[in-house]
Protein backbone atom coordinates (compact mmCIF):
# COMPACT_ATOMS: atom_id res chain seq x y z
CA UNK A 1 0.00 0.00 0.00
CA UNK A 2 1.14 3.53 -0.71
CA UNK A 3 2.23 5.90 1.99
CA UNK A 4 -0.60 8.35 2.68
CA UNK A 5 0.20 12.05 2.79
CA UNK A 6 -1.94 14.45 4.73
CA UNK A 7 -3.73 17.19 2.84
CA UNK A 8 -6.45 19.67 3.62
CA UNK A 9 -9.59 20.20 1.57
CA UNK A 10 -12.54 22.54 1.85
CA UNK A 11 -16.10 21.44 1.08
CA UNK A 12 -19.38 23.33 1.02
CA UNK A 13 -21.45 22.54 4.14
CA UNK A 14 -24.11 20.60 2.22
CA UNK A 15 -21.53 18.42 0.50
CA UNK A 16 -19.76 17.72 3.79
CA UNK A 17 -23.09 16.79 5.40
CA UNK A 18 -23.76 14.31 2.58
CA UNK A 19 -20.26 12.86 2.87
CA UNK A 20 -20.69 12.39 6.62
CA UNK A 21 -23.99 10.61 6.02
CA UNK A 22 -22.48 8.28 3.44
CA UNK A 23 -19.48 7.56 5.66
CA UNK A 24 -21.76 6.71 8.58
CA UNK A 25 -23.97 4.41 6.46
CA UNK A 26 -21.00 2.65 4.89
CA UNK A 27 -19.07 2.52 8.18
CA UNK A 28 -16.22 4.25 6.41
CA UNK A 29 -14.46 7.58 6.59
CA UNK A 30 -14.78 10.70 4.49
CA UNK A 31 -11.12 10.25 3.56
CA UNK A 32 -11.78 6.76 2.18
CA UNK A 33 -14.76 8.00 0.20
CA UNK A 34 -12.78 10.89 -1.29
CA UNK A 35 -9.76 8.66 -2.07
CA UNK A 36 -12.00 6.13 -3.83
CA UNK A 37 -13.74 8.86 -5.82
CA UNK A 38 -10.42 10.40 -6.87
CA UNK A 39 -9.02 6.94 -7.77
CA UNK A 40 -12.05 6.28 -9.98
CA UNK A 41 -11.76 9.74 -11.58
CA UNK A 42 -8.06 9.29 -12.31
CA UNK A 43 -8.71 5.87 -13.83
CA UNK A 44 -11.13 7.41 -16.31
CA UNK A 45 -8.84 10.30 -17.19
CA UNK A 46 -5.85 8.31 -18.42
CA UNK A 47 -5.05 9.49 -21.92
CA UNK A 48 -5.64 6.91 -24.60
CA UNK A 49 -2.67 5.83 -26.64
CA UNK A 50 -4.33 5.98 -30.06
CA UNK A 51 -1.52 4.13 -31.75
CA UNK A 52 -2.43 1.02 -29.69
CA UNK A 53 -6.04 1.20 -30.87
CA UNK A 54 -6.80 -1.27 -33.71
CA UNK A 55 -8.88 1.42 -35.44
CA UNK A 56 -5.73 3.52 -35.80
CA UNK A 57 -4.38 0.95 -38.26
CA UNK A 58 -7.39 1.46 -40.52
CA UNK A 59 -6.36 5.00 -41.41
CA UNK A 60 -5.34 5.04 -45.03
CA UNK A 61 -6.32 1.40 -45.53
CA UNK A 62 -8.93 2.22 -48.14
CA UNK A 63 -8.64 3.99 -51.45
CA UNK A 64 -11.14 5.49 -53.84
CA UNK A 65 -10.99 6.85 -57.36
CA UNK A 66 -13.11 9.77 -56.10
CA UNK A 67 -10.54 11.08 -53.62
CA UNK A 68 -13.01 13.30 -51.76
CA UNK A 69 -14.84 10.76 -49.61
CA UNK A 70 -14.13 12.56 -46.35
CA UNK A 71 -15.86 15.67 -47.67
CA UNK A 72 -18.67 14.19 -49.76
CA UNK A 73 -19.48 11.01 -47.80
CA UNK A 74 -23.16 11.96 -47.34
CA UNK A 75 -23.56 12.45 -51.07
CA UNK A 76 -21.99 9.07 -51.85
CA UNK A 77 -23.84 7.19 -49.09
CA UNK A 78 -27.27 8.80 -49.23
CA UNK A 79 -27.47 10.43 -52.64
CA UNK A 80 -27.47 13.90 -51.10
CA UNK A 81 -27.34 16.28 -54.04
CA UNK A 82 -26.76 19.47 -52.04
CA UNK A 83 -23.75 21.41 -53.23
CA UNK A 84 -20.85 21.16 -50.79
CA UNK A 85 -18.53 24.11 -50.69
Amino acid sequence: MSILKRTQMYFPEEMLRELRGIAKREKSSISDIVRNAVREFLGKEKPKNWQDDPLWNMIGAGASKDGDLSVRHDQYLYGDTRKIS
